[in-house]
């Protein structure tokens, strides 16, 4: 029995929700599978009324393997919840309940963590030094080479650099990360999605993409005799002009679109996808997905919150672990 991890998110927003939600309607999906969620049992309670439970629960302190229940609940201890605000609980809170899935995830009692949003306030406030979730596990599992990428049906996207100020972008530039960066998105794509041939298109940092190096240099620098390499693995195009690539529909060309900094991307992406993309850390021995939006202070603890995200998180989840498992017995 395949066993996932759902981590509740910040409890201030609508992660609880969202979680409670999503293991309604996927427990009627999937009975061949054991869900745990991670959640401050007074937060699981409150919830509950908010959202009622359609499945079988048991809350436990500990993970046990002889445990045949649909849904069991790790309580963490009871903290006090102040809804639609970033907190210092909050953000201890959210913290305990990632390092405890990653907990069992590396040491084989789960198979793959599904994490509902967190609040990188809340996170900050409390001590955290992570400025978001991918940082944070690529640290646990001892990965310094990895992709933020972004997955759904109509798009996939990988972001070079993630959570850092725009002003720094230029200068976190290097042929050799850069590179590295572009083989981890093609083994992603053959080993983790399934594809035989990969094909990728990355965008230029200026506008129109440099226009031959009048606007800037980076792309004659840097992207360029990246591109030229023939070792990068599947075939990488560009760099293409963001706007252009993106008015004229190329992106439905190619399986990745390879951003260098985070709107660049993500603005189109959840445009297009409208809550229905799934965030994945490429590059990681572990497999951990999110939704690709954010803890939503604003509609917390109205039930109004949608889930679909966090469904198409654990599906896509499922699908990569199917693919690497695929991937071993060749």
């Amino acid at each position: 029995m395949k066993k996932f991890v759902f981590t509740c998110g910040d409890i201030n927003g609508i992660g609880p929700e969202i979680s409670i939600k999503a293991l309604n309607k996927l427990t009627s999906l999937r009975r061949n599978i054991q869900f745990i969620l991670i959640i401050p049992e007074n937060v699981f309670h409150k919830t509950s009324k908010l959202v009622k439970p359609k499945f079988k629960f048991q809350i436990v302190d500990e993970i046990k393997s002889n445990s045949s229940t649909s849904v069991l609940i790790h309580r963490l201890n009871s903290v006090e919840q102040n809804i639609g605000k970033p907190t210092i609980l909050s953000g201890k809170s959210s913290y305990h309940a990632l390092k405890l899935a990653f907990k069992y995830v590396i040491n084989n009692y789960a198979d793959a963590i599904v994490t509902a949003p967190v609040s990188k306030t809340a996170l900050h406030c409390a001590g955290v030094k992570y400025p978001g979730q991918t940082e944070m596990f690529a640290d646990w599992c001892g990965v310094k080479n990895f992709v933020m990428t972004f997955i759904s049906k109509k798009l996939n996207v990988g972001l070079y650099s993630i959570h850092i100020p725009l002003k720094d972008v230029s200068k976190s530039l290097s042929t050799k990360e850069y590179s590295q960066k572009l083989k981890i998105l093609n083994s992603m794509l053959k080993d983790d999605i399934g594809l035989k041939n990969p094909r990728t298109a990355v965008l230029g940092l200026n506008p129109h993409a440099g226009e031959n190096g009048i606007i800037g240099k980076e792309e004659q620098k840097i992207l360029i005799p990246v591109l030229k390499n023939k070792k990068l693995g599947g075939t990488v195009d560009g760099p293409f002009s963001p706007d252009a690539f993106f008015a004229n529909r190329e992106f439905k060309k190619y399986d990745m679109v390879f951003g260098l900094y985070h709107d660049q991307v993500l603005i189109p992406f959840k445009y297009i996808n409208a809550r229905k993309g799934v965030n994945f850390t490429a590059g990681l021995p572990i497999v951990r997905t999110s939704p690709d939006h954010g803890v939503a202070f604003d509609i917390a603890g109205k039930g109004i919150a949608d889930e679909s995200s966090m469904i198409e998180a654990f599906k896509t989840a499922e699908i990569i672990l199917k693919n690497r498992n695929s991937s071993k017995l060749k």
